[in-house]
């Protein structure tokens, strides 16, 4: 070998080692993405199948899509499952986004898609707050991607995603936007981020006050306050935690209850049991009860172990995860008591700030440990060991969740017979000006109509539509349902129509 290819086979070791350790930087990123890819394509599988076989349920999917259908029709948010404008509901602007989509295609089945994008979306967002609060350290990208990877079938988003569809799942990848853009000094983008998530409900404002401390604790510069004038990054964490909380005082006191226009909304009930009947001090033996029901704590103990319990080492922050879990804990709504469906996602937000601390903790101790340690001899990497952290929440997502193939799966709703073309034939002849009542699981495909009831709310002057397969969707009184459909024959309308499995009656004769 002669001198003159030393240089080149140098150039050329240098450059193999270059491209190793692109290769290697690049994993955590692919991992995430990866991680986001099977997520969706998994969510998206399922919930499409079960609406496929009618297995959806009408709240709230048939519930959002009236409301989003009217707003893409240019009705606004109108709904006929309720008297008055939806957001004296649930205050959600956001839903313009999918109503957009509807102009192109008005189907139930365009939410249940977003809502699997946006719930495998806050994947790779997670990762990139993660990665911002776990700098400087060489190991952050690893152990971001140990926390974000798996964070499409955590058992809290997989309960998240049996919903179907809700707004909160909308907010949730914007929410960790807004804090990765905090953490990197981008203040605009932080704003636009932040402005998203209050558009998506009302109780969203306490999810940008979580972001905001969050900013103000760990962003960028130093906080300048006293006598000058407060500027910089933290110093607007500090105004989105204001914003936070002035935003959900505004919209709870004064923008919905001019919205409702004394309309009457069901989720009244929610908490008003604890004012009633000689108030909390006479109640204080169900608010004990229902504060330390151990099931329901199973859900929020999931989400500190989908985190690897980082949150840990710095306990104070998990403190802001509190609220949600009481207000959810207290209400006597037991879907939300019992952290079902999409009343696990407001509690996330705050578990993964707490575990961005306690993460930076976690790595801090461990670069200290190294620079102390005097031990010979080649040690594995330390960042590709972290993935290990991802271990737990693995193990969450299989006992805890409740989409197939995992231990909690709910039976009769992913392996229904394909009946979603064959109603909507059926359903064609149907006038599109006529009141029509439906069985639970019809109304999702068929809620693109200007009114929509659900058996057995119905008048004499209403049409009916019967599925002879019905499921009990477990919300309402299925005695009662089943009384007004075998009295149908009787009741003096006609039978217009029926394949053997739909039947459609006509109103009252006259």
């Amino acid at each position: 070998m002669t001198d003159a290819t030393l240089p080149n086979r140098r150039a050329r070791s240098q450059a193999v080692g270059t491209v190793a350790a692109r290769i290697v930087i690049s994993v955590p990123v692919l991992l995430s993405l990866g991680g986001a890819v099977l997520g969706f394509a998994w969510l998206a599988f399922l919930l499409l199948r079960r609406a496929d076989g009618l297995a959806t349920l009408a709240f709230d999917q048939a519930f959002f899509q009236q409301v989003v259908w009217n707003v893409s029709e240019g009705r606004g948010f109108v709904s006929s499952f309720n008297g008055g404008s939806f957001l004296g509901l649930h205050f959600s602007p956001l839903l313009v986004v999918p109503a957009l989509f509807e102009t192109l295609w008005a189907d139930a089945r365009v939410l249940s898609i977003l809502h699997a994008f946006a719930l495998a979306a806050a994947g790779p967002a997670a990762f990139l707050f993660l990665r911002a609060a776990f700098r400087p350290s060489r190991s952050a990208p690893w152990l971001a991607a140990a926390i974000a990877a798996p964070l499409p079938i955590w058992s809290a988003i997989q309960e998240a995603g049996r919903a179907d569809f809700h707004t909160e799942a909308l907010a949730l990848p914007f929410a960790l936007l807004a804090a990765w853009a905090g953490l990197r000094g981008r203040l605009w983008l932080t704003l636009a981020f932040a402005s998203v998530v209050l558009l998506a409900k009302e109780d969203q404002g306490f999810t940008v006050f979580v972001v905001g401390a969050l900013i103000a604790a760990r962003g960028p510069g130093r906080l300048r306050m006293g006598l000058r004038p407060v500027a910089g990054v933290r110093a607007a964490g500090l105004g989105l935690m204001v914003v936070g909380i002035l935003w959900t005082l505004i919209v709870l006191t004064v923008l919905m209850p001019i919205l409702r226009d004394g309309a009457r909304f069901e989720t009244g009930w929610y908490y008003k049991w604890i004012v009633e009947n000689g108030g909390p001090l006479a109640n204080a033996e169900r608010i004990g009860a229902q504060l330390t029901n151990v099931r329901a704590w199973m859900a929020p103990v999931g989400l500190l172990l989908s985190t690897a319990a980082l949150g840990l080492l710095r306990p104070a922050w998990l403190l802001l995860a509190l609220l949600p879990i009481l207000a959810n804990l207290l209400s006597a709504n037991l879907a939300q008591a019992d952290f079902k469906l999409h009343y696990t996602l407001l509690s996330t937000v705050p578990f993964l700030v707490a575990a961005a601390i306690g993460g930076r903790r976690l790595l801090a101790l461990t670069a200290r440990h190294r620079r102390r340690a005097r031990t010979g001899g080649r040690r594995p990497p330390l960042g590709r060991a972290l993935m290990l952290l991802a271990v737990p929440a693995l193990l969450v997502a299989w006992i805890g969740g409740g989409l197939p193939p995992t231990e909690r799966t709910p039976r009769g709703q992913w392996d229904r017979p394909s009946a979603r073309d064959q109603l909507i034939r059926f359903a064609a002849q149907i006038p599109d000006d006529v009141v029509l009542a439906v069985d639970d699981g019809l109304a999702p495909p068929l809620a693109s109509r200007v009114d929509i009831r659900l058996i057995p709310n119905s008048s004499p002057e209403h049409w009916v539509l019967v599925d002879r397969l019905a499921r009990d969707p477990g919300y309402f009184s299925w005695p009662r349902r089943e009384v007004f459909v075998e009295e149908l024959p009787v009741s003096g309308r006609p039978l217009l129509a029926e394949d053997g499995r739909f039947e459609l009656w006509g109103p009252v004769d006259e």
